[in-house]
């Protein structure tokens, strides 16, 4: 037996990109469903609903597709047609090949309500072969235009309609020789009288807080409003999920180049690609040094360097990281150099005046600093030197081209035993 799910529905939909409550079409054809479910309540838009080849013994469940133009039952298991009253908007109706008798001819009348049924198709089922059948029918449901794919002319609505009365006592009759009774085989459901509306059971304290008595109702409710918030939080992490993923907002946000100060603007500290850094004096103190986690497989040509005597600016692939330095510095003696390693960029920058002001501590940010015994060993590191920065306001320098230079390699030795050494500058 196959479940009617909302994967399921995604799965048969051949339109609309797998979104449920906007399709108008779905095939469930040859999957041996043997219930209709959940259709009324995710897809309320479907126009078009194929079920044929299947096991359903029971029109139900399809009330609120108030849109539903065309429903496709055939080669199924029904013996009375009911619980399509609501569906306002019915305008053809195959049934071939069911179990509809005589006595489920007489719920045909339940489709009086649908003035737009146009077609209906009933071929293959035993009340076919009753010699009133389709004069039965026509009369019963004058807004009919075809019966079984036969055009219905006005003369025969006519006719039909004078002959109804008469062939409706004849197969009363035949029914009750038979043992069944005409006015329970009659009797048809409604399921939009059947309202899945669960009363309030709780009441509001003093304080603003929902009271409930624990019975079944209540859990339905709870259940429901629990499935309310999911849907809703789901709903905005998707949202949120599409603003993070959408290529044109990443394409405004991007940079081409480094925006123009102008005369007296404020300098903002500014970090959009969130760069993991540290901006802090050099060992000997003679130089600032900026330490940028850019990735090791991202290209140099991706990177913009601008040095400032009171700031620094990199451009790294369209963002922007802007930062104040705790004290002026020499832009033309600067230098860059990237991590074959790690892929980490440093600027060392040389301060104007190694012997002057201290550096402001507002504007470095140091790296987690670790007593002696604790720090770990320096490995040797390479780095490869990059393009010398602009000099003081000579613009933007594009950090493309490596210096053709054998790599040098760094190492500070560490003596753990010793806590008073301090290594030579």
């Amino acid at each position: 037996m196959t479940i009617i799910t909302q994967d399921l529905v995604r799965k048969r939909a051949e339109h609309n990109d797998g979104i449920l409550a906007t399709l108008e079409e779905v095939s469930l054809h040859q999957l041996n469903i043997e219930k209709i479910e959940l259709l009324g309540h995710t897809c309320k838009h479907l126009r078009i609903l194929y079920l044929q080849s299947n096991l359903i013994a029971r029109l139900e469940n399809l009330h609120k597709l108030k849109e539903l133009e065309y429903l496709n039952m055939a080669v199924n298991n029904l013996t009375k047609i009911q619980n399509l009253q609501r569906c306002e908007s019915l305008q053809k109706l195959d049934l071939t090949v069911n179990f509809l008798d005589k006595a489920g001819l007489l719920s045909v009348q339940s489709l009086q309500h649908n003035d737009h049924l146009a077609e209906l198709y009933l071929l293959g089922n035993p009340c076919a072969e009753w010699h009133g059948y389709r004069s039965f029918v026509v009369g019963s449901l004058p807004q009919l235009r075809k019966l079984d794919g036969q055009q219905i002319p006005p003369s025969e609505g006519i006719a039909a309609r004078q002959m109804l009365p008469g062939l409706l006592q004849q197969l009363r009759q035949e029914l009750l020789a038979e043992g069944i009774d005409p006015d329970k085989a009659a009797q048809v459901e409604d399921d939009s009288l059947t309202s899945d509306d669960i009363a309030e059971t709780g009441y509001q304290d003093e304080s603003g807080e929902m009271r409930r008595p624990w019975c079944p109702a209540t859990r339905i409710l709870e259940h429901r409003e629990s499935q309310a918030q999911e849907a809703e939080a789901a709903s905005r992490r998707k949202a949120q999920q599409q603003s993070y993923c959408n290529p044109d907002d990443m394409k405004t946000q991007l940079r081409e180049d480094f925006p123009v100060i102008q005369e007296g603007e404020d300098m903002r500290q500014k970090n959009e690609g969130k760069w993991e850094f540290t901006l802090q004096d050099s060992a000997c103190g003679a130089a600032v040094e900026l330490d940028v986690e850019i990735g090791r497989y991202m290209d140099t040509s991706l990177v913009k360097a601008d040095v400032q005597p009171l700031f620094v600016r990199l451009l790294i692939k369209g963002r922007l990281l802007q930062l104040r330095l705790p004290c002026e510095v020499r832009p033309d003696s600067s230098k860059a150099e990237r991590s074959a390693a790690t892929g980490h960029l440093l600027l060392t920058m040389p301060k104007e005046d190694v012997c002057g002001a201290a550096s402001n501590p507002a504007y470095t940010r140091p790296s987690a600093s670790l007593p002696a015994r604790d720090r770990p060993s320096v490995l040797p590191t390479k780095i490869q030197p990059i393009s010398r920065m602009s000099k003081a306001g000579s613009g933007n320098t594009r950090i493309a081209q490596e210096i053709p230079k054998k790599a040098t390699t760094m190492c500070v030795v560490v003596d753990d035993d010793n806590e008073d050494f301090l290594p030579e500058l």
